[in-house]
């Protein structure tokens, strides 16, 4: 059983598209060839599935294997929009073009078929996912597709080595990425952009718009740590970078991490990394 970096990903289509509610009746079947992936980025659907027909809206991933039969349904005010990639994972298969999908059974041509091989990552995702909190990757979907259509020198070569890598964020956010709530995600990314040491835990209590012990229930579901031990280690992190990436005085970055005094900053370094900030630059550049 091939792991998931063993994988050769090729793509044979890849594209935005925006599903017509007048076009539902022609998409009451789809059979696919290869591995298919589609992210909705807007507007209002559902899709049917074997097991039956489930609503789907922007943030949300569909998976197929091939041979996965499925179709999709647009709204008729908000139209479905979302980023499709059709491709081979194991052996690329450059002879069939890209023929990806037939909307007939009898049309449907074995020869034109992926290579299919057991992977128990791939094995285990489900046909719907919901990604709605994840910016991250709708804009690696939206490279993806980007490289595909272009046709400068590597775009190729780059669409191949997203696609590989946006497939290993998806089994990772699914299998071993930790449950981060939708209240506690949008706290997480102010603590990184915003890694003060004046930030203030009251603050974040009242933005969660969560009680005091479903705020810390949530929070180290999502980080392992309570708020406290999080902040410090993101205050800390952002430390160790600028004393490894500037020449600035430690008192400087003291104060642009908001420490009012370089005592209180040099202490909580030391207790966390086990030496002072000069001693960490010093081991850094030595």
């Amino acid at each position: 059983m091939p792991i998931l970096t063993a994988m050769n990903p090729s793509i044979r289509t890849a594209h935005h598209y925006r599903f017509p509610y007048e076009k539902n009746s022609s998409e009451s079947f789809r059979l696919g060839y290869c591995y298919a992936f589609h992210l909705v980025t807007g507007g209002k659907g559902a899709v049917t599935l074997p097991s039956g027909t489930f609503s789907i809206a922007k943030g949300d991933l569909l998976y197929f294997p091939p041979k996965w039969l499925h179709s999709f349904h647009s709204d008729n005010v908000h139209a479905l929009s979302t980023y499709n990639i059709y491709c081979d994972l194991w052996t690329p298969r450059p002879d069939v073009g890209a023929k990806h999908l037939v909307w007939k059974e009898t049309d449907f041509d074995p020869h034109i078929l992926t290579a299919i091989e057991p992977n128990a990552d791939l094995d285990s995702l489900p046909n719907l996912l919901h990604f709605q909190h994840q910016s991250a990757l709708s804009d690696l979907f939206a490279l993806v597709v980007e490289q595909h259509q272009n046709s400068a020198p590597y775009s190729d070569a780059i669409a191949k080595s997203l696609l590989q890598a946006l497939l290993l964020k998806i089994v990772q956010l699914h299998t071993y990425a930790p449950f981060i709530d939708y209240r506690i995600k949008p706290l997480l990314d102010n603590i990184h952009k915003k890694a003060y040491a004046v930030s203030r835990y009251e603050t974040w209590l009242e933005q969660s718009k969560l009680k005091k012990t479903q705020f810390h229930q949530l929070f180290k579901q999502a980080t392992g740590m309570s708020p406290k031990a999080y902040w410090t280690s993101v205050v800390m992190k952002q430390a160790a970078a600028a004393l490894k990436e500037s020449t600035r005085s430690v008192t400087d970055i003291a104060e642009d991490l908001g420490y009012s005094s370089i005592h209180h900053f040099s202490k909580q370094f030391t207790l966390y990394f086990g030496i002072s900030p000069s001693e960490y630059r010093n081991r850094q550049w030595s």
